[in-house]
């Protein structure tokens, strides 16, 4: 498994391997638990196994200009505090919740800088990863929102991250709600034009190669640190501009994991 990866600089570009996707999440969990405000983007490149096979795709990849990475393997946790964001949008109360976890399902307030609070949604886990979805609340709809109502609207961001921001003062769990899985979670594509573009379900278990459309439309499987989930909600609210590398976390209705991998 390698995936490119893109640093917080725009030119900067390199490599990311692992033997598997769970051992690149949980290379990446380490990472942003004693940095969580490290700030990457990985394009999950190819999957391969572990020798032969792997080294020749690196190695197509390779000639066309990113260089090789591995991170370090060691983990530390970090210690860091903020100001808790005003919780008035939602009459929510943060629950216990052992910092760096999160459980699908999870509801949890994510700040937005200016001092107020946006609502994020776990949709799923997958191996040291969660699919996030955040939410801000219609201008037509009254204070104090139902969160249920809120959850029900479309999200302004969604994406693949990291559980390093779930701590006090960061991402506060409030509350858990069975999440509407069937409706936000996205299939992805992943590949390269040399080694064959290819769609696959939200889990990665289900893949088969992508139609000529298939490859220009559905998302790229793309793994961000939860703080770039952050600057993207900070950009939604106006604080900062909205960049282009946000796109990819822009919430679209893309085809979904159950339209093209129904459950048998």
């Amino acid at each position: 498994m390698f995936g490119k990866r893109k640093k917080d600089q725009p030119s900067a570009s390199e490599f990311h391997q692992a033997d598997s996707e769970q051992q690149l999440f949980a290379q990446l969990l380490a990472e942003t638990r004693a940095d969580p405000d490290k700030v990457f983007t990985i394009d999950m490149v190819g999957r391969g196994t572990p020798g032969r096979d792997l080294d020749e795709q690196v190695e197509r990849l390779r000639r066309s200009g990113v260089t090789a990475s591995r991170p370090p393997a060691t983990e530390a946790a970090a210690d860091r505090s903020s100001a808790r964001a005003d919780p008035s949008a939602d009459e929510l109360v943060p629950l216990s919740r052992q910092p760096f976890t999160a459980e699908t399902g999870d509801v949890f307030f994510i700040p937005d800088g200016g001092g107020r609070v946006l609502l994020g949604h776990v949709l799923a886990t997958l191996h040291d990863a969660v699919y996030v979805a955040v939410f801000q609340r219609p201008e037509d709809l009254p204070r104090p929102a139902d969160p249920l109502v809120v959850l029900a609207t479309q999200p302004v961001v969604a994406g693949l991250t990291l559980p390093a921001r779930f701590q006090p003062g960061m991402w506060e769990v409030v509350g858990n709600v069975a999440p509407d899985t069937a409706r936000l979670l996205p299939a992805y594509t992943w590949g390269t034009d040399l080694d064959g573009v290819h769609v696959t379900d939200f889990s990665g278990s289900r893949s088969r190669p992508a139609t000529e459309i298939e490859a220009t439309t559905i998302p790229r499987r793309i793994v961000v640190s939860p703080y770039f989930i952050d600057i993207a909600v900070r950009a939604v609210v106006g604080l900062v501009d909205w960049h282009p590398d946000f796109e990819h976390l822009r919430y679209r209705s893309t085809p979904r994991s159950v339209d093209l991998f129904p459950d048998r």
